[in-house]
This record gives C-alpha cells, sequence and structure tokens, in this order.
C-alpha cells in the first residue's frame, strides 16, 4: 500500500473542494432549522469531512483502481451520499427538494467535469490527462466555486416558501426534469475518455444552457404562483374581516334595537318602581331595579379586552360558539394599542373558528373552548384550546396538516405572522385537548 502525506494532502483538498456542492444540499433549508439543529449538524459535517478524507484516502492508497484519476473520479460519485443522507435527515419534509438539488449537483458537476478536462487539453496537449489529475481536481474545484454562490442563491429562493405555495405533486412532477437530465449527464460522463472531450463539449454547453433556462423558468413561474397565491390568502383574509364585520354590525344592531325597546318602556319602568316606593316595598324595589339591570346587561355587547379590532373578532366568533351551545371560557388582557393589532384578529379568528369547527366533531357534553391572552415580561401569550379526541397530522414544525381542499389556509395564515413578529407557535394534542400557544416579543414592534 502507497501511503504518504502527498496522498493525505491531495485527497483532503479534493473532499474540500467537494464540500461547496454538498453543501448545496442543507445551505436552502437552513432557515427552516433551530439553532440548536445547526450547531449540531456542522459539527457532525465536519466528523464526516474527517471520516471521508480518512476512507477516500485508504481506498486511493489501496491501488484499488487502475489509476489514481480513475480512483478519485469515481469516488466522487459516491463521496456526496453521507452529506446528501444527513441533510435528508435533518429536512425530511424537503425530500423532493433533496433530490432536485442533487440533480442540479450532477448536472453541473458533468459540464465541470468536462469544461475542465477540454481546458487541460489545451494548455497541455502533449501530456495525457491521468497524469493531470491534481490539476483537475485543482480546477474543477475553481470553476465549482464561481458557481457556488449563484445555486446557493437559486435554491434558496426556490425553497424560501416551499411550505406556502409548493405542493408534494408539484414538486414531484417538477424534480423529474432536472432527474431525466442528470440520468442522460451521467451517461455522458461513461463515454468521456480523452480522445471524445471535445466531441462532447458542445452538448455539455448546450446542455448548460438548457440549465439556465428552466431555472429561469422555473423562477419565473414560481414568482407568478406565489404572487396569486398570496393574492388569494389576502382575499381570503379580507373576506373573513368582512365577513367578522357585517356580524359584529349586525351584533351591534340588535343591541341597539333591545336597547330602544328598554328606553321605549321606561316610563313604565319609572311608574312600577314609584308605586313599590310609595308601598314602601323596598325588598320589591331592589329586585325590580336589579331585574332592569340584567335587562339592560343583555343588551350590551360583551367587552372582552379594551383592543377594538381583537374585541370585535372574539364577540363574532363567541357568539356563534353560543349559537352552537358549545362553552368558551375567555380571559383576555390586551392593551387598546397593540403594534400586530390587524394580523392578530385574524390569527385569533382563525384558531377561534378551527376550534368551533373541532368542537362541532365532538359530543354535545364534550364540548369546551379556553382562550386566554396575557401580556408579561415584555411578551404576549396567547393560547387557545379546544376538546378534539380524533388523530392530527402535523408537520415537521409541529404545525397541523390538512389534506382537505381548501382547508389550511388559517394555518399558513399562523406561519406568517409567527415569521413576521418573530413569535413561537406551539401546537400539542394531549389527553383529548388541542392545544395551540403563541408568543410575540413585544420588542417586534419597533
Amino acid at each position: 500500500m502507497s501511503f504518504d502525506m502527498m496522498t493525505v494532502g491531495i485527497t483532503a483538498v479534493y473532499v474540500l473542494i467537494l464540500q461547496p456542492f454538498a453543501l448545496l444540499q442543507i445551505l436552502p433549508f437552513r432557515r427552516f432549522l433551530t439553532v440548536a439543529q445547526q450547531k449540531q449538524l456542522a459539527l457532525v459535517w465536519c466528523l464526516l469531512v474527517v471520516l471521508e478524507t480518512g476512507l477516500i484516502t485508504v481506498i486511493v492508497s489501496l491501488a484499488v483502481f487502475p489509476s489514481r484519476q480513475i480512483a478519485y473520479w469515481l469516488l466522487g460519485y459516491l463521496v456526496w451520499i453521507p452529506q446528501f443522507a444527513l441533510a435528508f435527515c435533518f429536512t425530511r419534509r424537503f425530500w423532493a427538494g433533496h433530490i432536485f438539488i442533487a440533480a442540479f449537483r450532477i448536472l453541473f458537476s458533468g459540464i465541470i467535469y468536462t469544461v475542465t478536462r477540454a481546458i487541460l487539453l489545451l494548455l497541455f496537449p502533449d501530456k495525457l490527462l491521468p497524469s493531470l489529475y491534481f490539476e483537475q481536481i485543482l480546477l474543477y474545484g475553481a470553476l465549482s466555486l464561481l458557481l457556488f454562490p449563484l445555486l446557493v442563491r437559486f435554491f434558496t429562493d426556490t425553497f424560501r416558501h416551499f411550505e406556502v405555495a409548493s405542493t408534494r405533486r408539484y414538486w414531484r412532477i417538477i424534480t423529474l426534469i432536472p432527474v431525466l437530465l442528470a440520468v442522460e449527464s451521467l451517461y455522458l460522463s461513461l463515454i468521456d475518455s480523452q480522445e471524445k472531450v471535445f466531441e462532447l463539449l458542445l452538448p455539455r454547453l448546450m446542455l448548460l444552457i438548457v440549465i439556465f433556462l428552466l431555472m429561469a423558468a422555473l423562477r419565473s413561474g414560481q414568482s407568478e404562483v406565489y404572487r396569486d397565491l398570496r393574492v388569494f390568502e389576502k382575499e381570503h383574509e379580507l373576506q373573513q374581516q368582512l365577513v367578522s364585520t357585517a356580524h359584529y354590525v349586525k351584533l351591534s344592531e340588535e343591541s341597539r334595537q333591545r336597547m330602544a325597546v328598554l328606553y321605549e318602556k321606561q316610563r313604565q319602568h319609572i311608574d312600577q318602581l314609584i308605586a313599590l316606593v310609595r308601598h314602601r316595598d323596598r325588598e320589591g324595589a331592589l329586585a325590580y331595579i336589579e331585574s332592569l339591570g340584567a335587562q339592560f346587561g343583555r343588551t350590551k355587547l360583551p367587552q372582552y379586552c379594551k383592543n377594538t379590532l381583537i374585541n370585535a373578532a372574539l364577540t363574532v366568533y363567541f357568539a356563534r360558539a353560543k349559537e352552537l351551545s358549545i362553552p368558551v371560557t375567555a380571559t383576555i388582557d390586551l392593551p387598546e394599542e397593540l403594534f400586530c393589532s390587524s394580523d392578530l384578529s385574524i390569527v385569533l379568528s382563525n384558531l377561534v373558528e378551527n376550534a368551533l369547527i373541532a368542537s362541532q366533531k365532538q359530543p354535545p357534553s364534550a364540548r369546551q373552548i379556553v382562550v386566554m391572552t396575557m401580556c408579561q415580561n415584555g411578551v404576549i401569550n396567547l393560547l387557545v384550546k379546544n376538546r378534539f379526541d380524533k388523530a392530527v397530522e402535523f408537520d415537521e414544525e409541529d404545525l397541523p396538516v390538512t389534506h382537505v381542499k381548501g382547508h389550511g389556509l388559517g394555518m399558513k395564515s399562523l406561519a406568517r405572522f409567527r415569521d413576521k413578529y418573530d413569535a413561537t407557535v406551539f401546537c400539542q394534542q394531549k389527553e383529548g385537548w388541542f392545544t395551540t400557544y403563541i408568543q410575540i416579543p413585544l420588542r417586534a414592534s419597533s
């Protein structure tokens, strides 16, 4: 076994050169990882780099392959697998995205490989490519680094709104395009001999043009989809606010009419009170006053909190709960002025509406909704929970998932609220209760 420090050095350089393309598997999804997950991933990633360097050094030194060039060339197709598997484990929900990126990596690797060999043959026409394997590694690395920033930005932008606008079916179909192109690229790599380098150069360059056109088409198509979807969701939120406002206006009008009836009868009430006073019926007069107070109380709309928007939303949905005979326990402590009033009213409306829908699927005796909010220590705490004994599917962010067409916009709205205000969202189903807990830092107002 020919084992020396030069082999170790060349292998280390080779493995490090492969890392930019390997990092493409995880960098576009880093924003979906917690800080702890990012640190854990970085540690395991560095460990893999060390292990791969050692393993490849041993394999090359054992002279298993006819030449070192062939060894490094073939091992390059295998060394990416551990990093791919690692990235996949940390972000499993993006599995289609990982395959999509891997296909693009194969495409660009094949193109760079052929271009590298063509450049070296032009610079050193009298040398054989196997003798230039170290130069190939360095040139391949240089060209990879040039493309790396472009690819990172493209993939990051591509998967930025993965949860919002992308469906599983969409990504299953769209991923087939680069995968099929990658298969063709791998076939060309198998016949890429020194004699055919220049013959393959033109097809590779044409493939590069096709790839860039594909990337441009994907970004353009996605932008349109995201824009249309955002408009649709905004319209849904506006419609939701309009419906809530209409219901609130209706409740207000009903309250006004009840008050008007009471005012019309005030002469009778006064006469009755005078009669009771004249007869020195103190207990009767007090009872009558209490009765009048109760009647006036029923005419007033409930005041859950000082914030107008949130109070209006809660009034509407709590009134609906009363109509459905669903008990609601509410403790609302929110300031009159709140930086996220409009968005929070939508989120609360969605959560309470979901709780009402879920409660209707429960037996009447098991129906219960609890809504609590509190401002404390620079944080707005919000809790909405309801009785629900059926299984709930969660995604990797612990947000409930629905496969019913036309549903799920409420959770998307909640996810956007979380990202916009740097909030913490926690959903849980335990002991027959479904709970949504939100923490909103007040510093977000700045």
